[in-house]
């Protein structure tokens, strides 16, 4: 393609007065990389500086890793903008005044990213990059699939809502991995924020993923999509805990609050019973509460709008070690036949913690504590174990009795 280069002007002299009619311009891809033409002429105040043209690409090179000669502007047009050139940063101010500048398409490699730019007399950071225009449709598709597949069954639309370039640190995209190892290349990519036009309590409020370039890795931050835990929330936790172990609230502490998403048992997921042969499993976005107090240990899970406690997770071990050591007297079986099954945490009448042995002896005062059920093999079927105690201590065992599993999961 050749340059071309036209200058048109019509000047008319009528009663003395001059009046110069200017076209608008329209740039197209020049011969060389990196140069520009003009299809029609432009005025000089309307023309784009070079220094803005040249700091852009060189912007694009550097975030890219290319060569600043593989990097060109293709379409430049006018555009006006407020103080943070239409594109604000998270929590930034902005005046609404009309700044006159441009909005500047570039390539490099196979990338096109859109910029806007004004004069740097104007802004001191006088361009930046439009991550809405310039994500890559294919990657934007991978984090909406994602996302609706994890928020299943969906409420409502997902859409991104920002996207911002990014330069990871290691090629997994700065996120602590135990079980992988991460090599120190830097690699450009995205972060991308997704909202839902029908958010609920189960999902995160936002869903915020990073992306190399191409959309080759991407993975969710959970950590960023759920966000912090309300105040009130832990106010509640801390209240609930107070009340259901009669230990004064001035002595319970959170001890450490995780952001996690859960759909199936496990170490950070809550304790589920077991229900039959196909649970019913969702993806659930909330957090993993822990706190304590002089001999407990207890672990919470909280939503947008509530909470839970996870009793399993929270009795301490050496009861039901104890509740082991007495099921293995009971049975005469060895402790590795027997299995933690399940607990909760209940709140006694009397001293004697809902055993029936030495009823008339037991002092009527409500004793906050616990009851553990183990599950033992026995000839024919499954035995389940009950045992009563304290919160602490005073483990009794409460009766067996054969088990079977639910014949229907999740029965609507």
């Amino acid at each position: 393609m050749k340059t071309k280069a036209t200058i048109c002007s019509i000047a008319s002299i009528v009663g003395g007065l001059t009046l110069a009619i200017t076209f608008t311009h329209q740039y197209i891809l020049a011969d060389s990389p990196g140069k520009l033409s003009q299809s029609q002429s432009v005025s000089q105040s309307s023309t784009i500086p070079s220094s803005v043209s040249l700091n852009i690409r060189q912007d694009m090179a550097k975030r890219l890793n290319l060569k600043l000669g593989n990097v060109r502007v293709v379409k430049i047009e006018n555009q006006t903008f407020d103080s943070c050139l239409n594109l604000p940063a998270a929590n930034e101010k902005c005046q609404e005044i009309a700044l006159r500048g441009w909005t500047v398409s570039v390539i490099g490699g196979k990338h096109r990213w859109l910029y806007h730019a004004v004069p740097p007399k104007i802004l001191r950071n006088n361009f930046r990059v439009n991550g809405l225009e310039s994500l890559p449709k294919d990657v934007r598709q991978k984090v909406i699939s994602n996302a609706t597949l994890l928020s299943e069954p969906p409420v409502g639309k997902i859409r991104v809502t920002s996207v911002e370039p990014k330069e990871w640190k290691n090629n997994c995209l700065d996120f602590p991995k135990i079980y992988e190892r991460c090599n120190s290349t830097k690699t450009p990519g995205w972060l991308i924020t997704l909202k839902s036009d029908k958010p609920n309590s189960k999902e995160p409020p936002k869903w915020v993923y990073r992306s190399d370039l191409n959309g080759n890795r991407f993975e969710l931050d959970i950590v960023a999509s759920v966000g912090n835990i309300p105040e009130k929330t832990i106010a509640d936790i801390l209240a609930d805990a107070e009340k259901r172990s009669q230990i004064s609230r001035s002595r319970w502490k959170v001890e450490r609050v995780q952001a996690v998403k859960w759909g199936s048992s496990g170490n950070d997921s809550p304790s589920m019973p077991i229900q039959g042969a196909v649970p019913n499993i969702e993806n659930i976005f909330g957090w993993k509460v822990e706190v304590s107090s002089p001999k407990q240990q207890w672990v919470y899970f909280a939503l947008q709008n509530g909470f839970q406690f996870d009793a399993p997770k929270s009795i301490p071990r050496s009861l039901v070690n104890e509740a082991i050591k007495m099921a293995v007297a009971q049975s005469g079986k060895p402790a590795d036949s027997f299995n933690f099954h399940w607990a909760e945490q209940i709140t006694w009448n009397d001293t004697c913690l809902g055993v029936t042995i030495n009823k008339p002896a037991c002092e009527k005062i409500s004793v906050p504590g616990w009851t553990i059920n183990l599950m033992g093999q026995g000839e024919n079927s499954p035995i389940l174990y009950t045992f009563h105690s304290r919160l602490d201590r005073d483990v009794r065992f409460n009766g067996s009795n054969p088990w079977f599993p639910p014949p229907v999961a999740n029965p609507r």
